[in-house]
């Protein structure tokens, strides 16, 4: 039942999109009488690895992409934050739009595909089930506390039912600009999942031949990111970031975990108009 309601509220605020600016007038951004199109195409090479399964280090091309109309932008993850260098808040990746901003506050509303995972002939991942792809509806608030720094809550829900459940985050960011067309910036974040999202995630069910893991929703982990941007000119960016993650609790323990800490690095350049 409140996975029921979870994913309905998440429905009910995604469609709040279209309503909201309506109704709000004062506190929603300024649009010309035409829609401002805009978009940006670039390329990252990144070092990743995962925390469930082998513990096997990725080093490969990415495309980064993404695609501004009026309110609404579509954009992969690292596109959201290079739409405007230093000059506007960051959108979440996906399907995105801003549904109030005012003052230091700021409501956001995205919808993200999620790949799923493919267990393959991973050990760690044997008989566990494939975890299916699904749509994401995802609710974002964030708060400029003071110049440099901003808090931020963030709910994700699966919105298919495909047993994706429902992800909690908060964090803390700090940006320090450099001039006017770069900065470094660093935050931290916490995760929670529910009962839901830890099971599909980090939990071995009862009908497969390994002994079961089950876990309640609780605290995922938590991660650190430090990067630098910087806008090379009028149309091109390129940024550098690296980041640490950990796994905590349930989760941290669960048998399907090659690692609890890991590390990742990144560099990119993109084309914006």
């Amino acid at each position: 039942m409140l996975h029921q309601i979870s994913v309905r509220a998440a429905l009910l605020a995604l469609a709040a999109s279209f309503s909201l600016p309506l109704l709000a007038q004062e506190a929603t951004l300024a649009e010309s009488a035409a829609p401002v199109r805009r978009y940006l195409v670039g390329a990252a090479l990144s070092s990743s690895q995962s925390h469930v399964g082998s513990d096997e280090r990725e080093l490969g091309l990415q495309p980064i992409l993404g695609f501004w109309v009026g309110r609404y932008r579509l954009s992969t993850g690292r596109a959201s934050s290079l739409w405007n260098v230093g000059r506007a808040t960051v959108v979440d990746p996906g399907l995105s739009t801003t549904l109030l901003s005012k003052s230091d506050w700021s409501l956001g509303a995205s919808l993200n595909w999620d790949g799923g995972r493919d267990s393959g002939d991973d050990p760690l991942l044997a008989g566990v089930p494939d975890l299916r792809s699904t749509l994401r509806g995802k609710l974002s608030v964030g708060y400029a506390f003071a110049p440099r720094w901003s808090l931020g809550l963030s709910s994700s829900h699966d919105l298919l039912g495909h047993e994706g459940g429902g992800r909690y985050s908060a964090s803390l960011g700090y940006r320090q600009p450099l001039s006017e067309r770069s900065y470094w910036d660093t935050s931290f974040s916490a995760n929670w999942g529910n009962r839901d999202y830890m099971r599909s995630h980090y939990g071995i069910p009862a009908s497969t031949l390994r002994a079961p893991y089950q876990l309640d929703g609780g605290i995922e982990g938590v991660s650190l990111g430090l990067g630098y941007t910087t806008a090379l000119n009028h149309n091109w960016v390129g940024y550098a970031g690296l980041s640490l993650s950990r796994l905590l609790g349930d989760a941290a323990r669960s048998p399907v975990v090659g690692q609890r800490q890991l590390w990742g690095a990144s560099v990119g350049v993109a084309y914006r108009y």
